[in-house]
């Protein structure tokens, strides 16, 4: 697709560099949640212009109060000066924007076909609030299948031909991971693409403002979206490999913790470490994306529906070894975290659900104590505690989320609540000898029976 017909592209990148140098430039950021928001910031602290656009009311209104929404980014300071502006309004932010960044979940539906309804809206919206001598690009950060980012731009020109003079588009896939100090917005390599390669020289030249990573400029824009799924995609299968492994190790005697770590002393292997699911908005997700992809292609995909179906399935898995330890009976059984991964309050995906689901529906009587996860993202049939101490009567308690909150129990309190001490380490993080000396009766992922 041409870039910007009415203006030649040198005379367009060159607008934008000069803005760009003098500070001057102005970027919107379309949907405040775990990647939006930190990017905006990032953006913001470099010291340029940024309208924040999120529909939710009480994203916006928690931020104006200078507070983050997200759980466990209360600490983060929102800006309050003229530089930065958050609203729900496309109508008063985007005609005062030169970039605009969509930041919006791609999920998929109950039968995991990709939903871009989101996507598709986002662009909608911007389109519709374009003013006649606006110029703006559109860099897509959320997960697609290539080919999309242009179908959607390619949906708005077909029935408003007058914007292929006005919007630009462009696609940087955000690998921001929740939690991890090395691995945020500051930190992460990006990749860019775009329809023209001037353009997308100036694009990587922005983001560098934010991150100390590499920017990778690639020839287009599906190459930069195909990357996205490639990279979760492999990450998906991975980890299933050592799912699998802590199934198979265990039946013949082996600890596979002890296996993965003998195997990981040679300079090559990428260490995982099993448990009892992926969860977040990327893994779980993106491969279905890469499934369709390789179906309409006529290829068939047999790694990663493998792959999917057993990370999938994990829950259950650790599901019938927590009631095999807990033996016949009906259990009272005391789950220690619900999001996804260690030290965030994030909860999406979380294969947390449905491990509590599974124990319920056996009969068991769970109870549940997460310290950073709001009690409203939790399904209301949980019964959720305010404190880990405050039940008695247990009959086996779970680590499912390795919190340093969780970590940093005290084991011995926990244990006085209890019939017959037991404890199941989902995620191995305990030392195995220290509680079995300490009195706990003891199981864990890929562990092997004494």
């Amino acid at each position: 697709m041409p870039l910007a017909k009415s203006m030649e592209v040198s005379e367009y990148v060159k607008l934008l560099s000069k803005k760009m140098d003098d500070k001057s430039l102005t970027i919107g950021v379309v949907g405040l949640g775990y990647v939006g928001l930190p990017t905006a910031l990032a953006f913001h602290k470099s010291s340029f212009n940024v309208w924040g656009i999120d529909k939710s009311e009480d994203v916006i209104n928690s931020l104006k109060n200078n507070k983050s929404h997200l759980f466990e980014g209360d600490n983060i300071l929102i800006p309050n000066d003229s530089r930065w502006n958050i609203t729900t309004s496309y109508e008063n932010s985007i005609p005062n924007c030169d970039v605009v960044l969509i930041c919006v979940p791609t999920p998929v539906d109950r039968n995991h076909m990709p939903d871009i309804s989101m996507i598709r809206q986002s662009f909608k919206s911007i389109s519709n609030t374009i003013i006649n001598s606006q110029r703006i690009t559109i860099i897509l950060e959320s997960t697609v299948q290539p080919g999309m980012t242009n179908l959607c731009l390619n949906e708005i020109i077909s029935k408003k031909p007058a914007l292929s003079n006005m919007i630009n588009i462009a696609y940087c896939p955000e690998r921001v991971s929740p939690g991890e100090i090395n691995h945020g917005v500051s930190q992460v390599a990006r990749v860019i693409g775009s329809n023209d390669l001037i353009l997308t020289n100036l694009l990587a030249k922005l983001y560098k403002n934010i991150t100390s990573g590499e920017i990778m400029a690639v020839s287009s824009i599906e190459v930069a979206e195909a990357s996205k799924l490639v990279e979760n995609t492999q990450r998906d299968i991975d980890i299933a490999f050592v799912n699998e492994l802590s199934i198979l190790m265990p039946k013949i005697g082996i600890d596979v913790e002890e296996v993965l770590s003998a195997a990981d002393t040679k300079w090559n292997f990428h260490r995982h470490t099993p448990g009892i699911g992926v969860g977040g908005h990327c893994i779980p997700i993106d491969p279905h994306y890469y499934i369709q992809m390789a179906i309409k292609n006529n290829v068939i995909s047999s790694l990663s529906p493998a792959a999917r179906k057993l990370n999938s399935s994990m829950p259950n898995y650790v599901a019938g070894e927590i009631m095999d330890f807990c033996g016949p009976v009906s259990s009272k059984i005391l789950v220690l975290g619900y999001s996804y991964k260690p030290n965030i309050g994030d909860s999406r995906e979380t294969p947390i659900k449905y491990l509590i689901e599974i124990l319920i529906n056996g009969g068991h009587d769970v109870v549940l104590w997460d310290p950073l996860v709001k009690k409203e993202e939790i399904p209301k049939n949980f019964n959720v505690l305010e404190s880990p101490y405050e039940v008695n009567d247990l009959d086996c308690v779970v680590l499912a989320t390795a919190h340093d909150q969780i970590l940093g129990i005290n084991w011995e309190s926990i244990k006085k609540n209890m019939h017959n001490p037991k404890i199941y380490d989902g995620r191995r993080c305990l030392d195995i000898s220290t509680m079995v000396e300490s009195g706990w009766s003891m199981r864990a992922i890929g562990l092997p029976l004494k």
